[in-house]
């Protein structure tokens, strides 16, 4: 519920249909405040440094806590038609999506709403029994039509389940909609859409009087091949034409729905925040500072901290704590990512519950590697705060609401003054590696007008257009990246991760950092230790050497060796999915900025 392909504004499709995951203040684990409980550490994540970049004043001044997401089992006796939960309240909420279905038996094409109305009436005219239990029955939604034709004539199959059509819209302001299919066959047949007006369909009208809509596939594959038409005005139309239809989202036109298969990667782009857990230098657990800062906002006294923390801490370290703690303001990724570095490089061992990691001894400077360090243990808090439909959002532009073309939604009725997010904590290990400042150096000079081009279309992206200060810049970013993902696909064969099970936590700025975390997460005990036993000295030296050896040539080559551009939106050099293209889930970028010339160079 917390990741790439699900969450709040996700469609999830399971053995009862497709379903949109519905804001977490809805789901039943926050309505019945499961998660303010006693026991409330034991559903909040403690990651003090992430909680107070989240709460800036831009982004979620009233927030009080991030909240894990509920976990849950079935029952035992749970069948396929009726799954339950062991706990009832430990679980989330979620409507059906798409509304419109249609029955593959009788053809019928309807909403939801006029499908259940259906089958109620059906359910209590021959099956009286059990029509306490009609919504039960009806899950997956059903065809009353069919069940009332078998019980009438008392054979045939009883019931006939729905399809849910699989075209929907999407806006740039991250709404959702059916397509308007009561106002189809009118649409086809007198409007014609030109790029500069926009239809308004509140106004336009369906076909006839009391529409009875019927969808039919044809024998041909596309849209000419699929049919929609009404049995009482006898009007029909195929689903030509259905790729141009766009309308307003908005009074203010700013905003305009676009048709997409539902399954399509533009339906659904979360707005995460990924944060490596750092130990707090004040020497107060994080849950203990989260306590703090509640009091100091209900006005508490350092007294009534000292007592109510049971003489935990001294009284001055409290009043240190409130004195030194953050309220800079607003903290982009890159400066957030740059705490993360710098502990890293500073410390030369480490060893607390959640970050033990050592420092490698060995000379890879003919690799412009600096550090080589081996984490035995991590743990990644990733929390959703939004979602954006159409095109994805850079996360510092969503908490800066420094929004243009898209517009986000957020994980909360509530908005941006909500008090509690939805988070994940995984623990896992990895490898971390620092390079020398000058690695892109060369590939810069002898590729500066390929790398000017990437930069040009990458100001043209809403997700990346304030990512690179530079090309420069790009260039050492490309250059890190390319060898993470070349690394990634090496431990493949050295290790047996498949690229799905591992992600990257890219550090590269424009002066001082450029680095990159290779890690694994398993859940919540860890992994095996297979990735951070690829530290050492020897067997990393030879997962380099061969992860080299192999971007040397690819199956694509000589076209994707002098590529001007390829993969999204042409951000990708000398890349491919036979070289240097990864899992999406792995990638931080989705899989952009990318050249093997980079390690060729």
């Amino acid at each position: 519920m917390v990741g790439a392909f699900a969450g709040v504004g996700a469609l999830v499709e399971d053995i009862k249909g497709v379903v949109e995951v519905q804001p977490i203040d809805n789901w039943i684990f926050f309505t019945t405040n499961k998660h303010l409980e006693e026991e409330e550490e034991h559903h909040h994540i403690s990651d003090h440094r992430l909680l107070q970049r989240l709460k800036d004043d831009k982004g979620f001044p009233k927030l009080k806590a991030l909240v894990k997401a509920p976990t849950n089992t079935t029952k035992n006796y749970s069948n396929q038609q009726y799954i339950q939960p062991t706990d009832w309240e430990m679980v989330a909420t979620a409507q059906y999506f798409p509304k419109w279905m249609f029955c593959n038996k009788c053809h019928r094409f309807k909403p939801l709403k006029n499908w259940w109305q259906k089958w109620d009436k059906v359910i209590k005219q021959y099956d009286n029994n059990n029509s306490n239990k009609a919504k039960d029955f009806f899950t997956p939604p059903k065809c009353g039509y069919c069940y009332e034709k078998a019980k009438s004539n008392k054979k045939g199959k009883w019931y006939h389940e729905l399809t849910q059509v699989r075209f929907i819209m999407i806006s740039s302001d991250s709404k959702i909609s059916d397509v308007p299919w009561d106002k189809w066959l009118t649409f086809k047949q007198q409007a014609k859409h030109e790029e500069d007006k926009t239809i308004d369909f509140s106004e336009w009208k369906s076909c006839c009087e009391n529409q009875d809509l019927y969808y039919k596939l044809g024998d041909y594959e596309d849209l000419a091949g699929i049919n929609i038409n009404c049995d009482r005005c006898k009007k029909r139309s195929n689903l030509v034409g259905l790729y141009s239809l766009t309308y307003f989202s908005d009074t203010e036109k700013k905003h305009r729905y676009k048709m997409v298969i539902r399954s399509s990667n533009s339906v659904y782009y979360p707005i995460l925040v990924h944060s490596l857990y750092l130990p707090g230098t004040s020497g107060i657990a994080d849950t203990n500072q989260a306590k703090i800062d509640r009091w100091l906002d209900k006005n508490k006294t350092v007294d009534f901290m000292f007592e109510a923390l049971e003489e935990r801490y001294q009284k001055s370290e409290i009043q240190d704590y409130i004195n030194t703690k953050d309220n800079q303001g607003f903290q982009k990724e890159l400066a957030y990512r740059q705490k993360e570095y710098q502990f890293i490089l500073k410390n030369k061992g480490y060893k607390q519950d959640d970050f033990i990691f050592s420092h490698q001894e060995t000379d890879l400077t003919k690799y412009d590697i600096r550090h080589l360090v081996k984490i035995s243990r991590l743990k990644m808090t990733t929390v959703q705060t939004g979602y954006t439909r159409q095109q994805p959002l850079d996360i510092d532009l969503f908490l800066d609401n420094e929004i243009d073309t898209i517009k986000p939604k957020y994980t909360s009725t509530k908005t941006n003054q909500t008090e509690y997010l939805l988070g994940i904590e995984n623990f896992g290990e990895g490898i971390f590696i620092a390079f020398n400042k000058n690695i892109a150096q060369t590939y810069l000079a002898n590729n500066k007008a390929k790398i000017e081009k990437v930069f040009d279309k990458s100001k043209e992206s809403a997700l990346f257009k304030n990512h690179f200060k530079s090309i420069g810049h790009l260039a050492k970013f490309m250059a890190v990246h390319t060898l993470s993902h070349l690394l990634m696909k090496e431990l493949e064969f050295s290790c047996g991760y498949p690229t799905v099970s591992l992600q990257e936590r890219l550090f590269v700025d424009e002066n001082e950092m450029q680095g990159v975390l290779i890690y694994t997460v398993g859940g919540m005990d860890g992994s095996y230790g297979g990735l951070a036993s690829q530290a050492a000295p020897v067997k990393f030296m030879q997962l380099l050497e061969n992860a080299l050896e192999r971007a040397e040539d690819c199956a694509s080559d000589p076209i994707c060796k002098n590529s001007e551009g390829q993969g999204v939106a042409e951000m990708n050099l000398a890349a491919c999915y036979s070289c240097a293209l990864v899992a999406e889930n792995a990638c931080e970028v989705f899989n952009s900025f990318l050249d093997r010339n980079t390690i060729l160079d």
